[in-house]
């Protein structure tokens, strides 16, 4: 019981509080999304527990499986995010010291990358406000307010990996590129917002 990594979280923000550009907005939005799966981890570990629930508890084993991998695999997208930022950076002073086709080819690739990260990010939150969905039904009826503060940090996970794609997107030249990623993006952004209203129905009920 109580926090045991306060200086761990300390740490971070102070590392998100420096004067260098990264980690930054990308890396704090991966941030978000594990803490939301891990929140609902925690319901589904509690909710298990309860003799009320026994019924429940194979879904919600199968429900905190999803949610470890989602969990996992936001913290490395933090840590991606902010290295596919730097990349960038050291392309476009690249650039700026040699112009020409290859380093503007070196430029394209490490933008695209950096659209690529945080459209995983947004992915893996997208995945975890649809299990929410169904931990908030589920769930323990004490530990509603855990499964809402995780739906919206979830939320602010994916919005912000969202921003980071469309501003990546709009410095790439290859439209085709641009075209397939915005279209993804935008049937995510109305799943990612049906998952929102569904969930927090759920727990307005509850």
């Amino acid at each position: 019981m109580g926090l045991k990594t306060v200086e761990e979280l300390r740490s971070f923000c102070l590392e998100l509080s420096n004067d260098q550009p990264s980690p930054g907005g990308g890396t704090a939005s991966a941030a978000a999304g594990a803490m939301a799966a891990s929140l609902l981890v925690m319901v589904c570990e509690i909710t298990g527990r309860s003799k009320k629930h026994e019924s429940s508890r194979a879904e919600l084993m199968n429900l905190k499986s999803g949610l470890v991998v989602q969990r996992d695999e936001l913290i490395s997208l933090s840590l991606e995010d902010a290295r596919a930022y730097d990349l960038v950076v050291g392309a476009v002073r690249g650039r700026k010291a040699e112009p020409g086709d290859a380093s503007e080819r070196e430029c394209q690739a490490a933008l695209k990358h950096a659209s690529e990260v945080p459209q995983k990010t947004a992915t893996a939150c997208l995945r975890v406000l649809e299990t929410a969905v169904a931990v908030a039904g589920i769930g323990t009826r004490s530990a509603s307010s855990d499964v809402g503060v995780a739906v919206l940090l979830a939320d602010a996970g994916f919005e912000g990996a969202a921003m980071n794609v469309k501003i990546n997107l709009g410095d790439i030249s290859d439209r085709p590129f641009v075209k397939a990623a915005q279209g993804k993006l935008d049937v995510q952004m109305k799943q990612a917002k049906d998952a929102v209203s569904k969930t927090l129905a759920v727990l307005a009920k509850r």
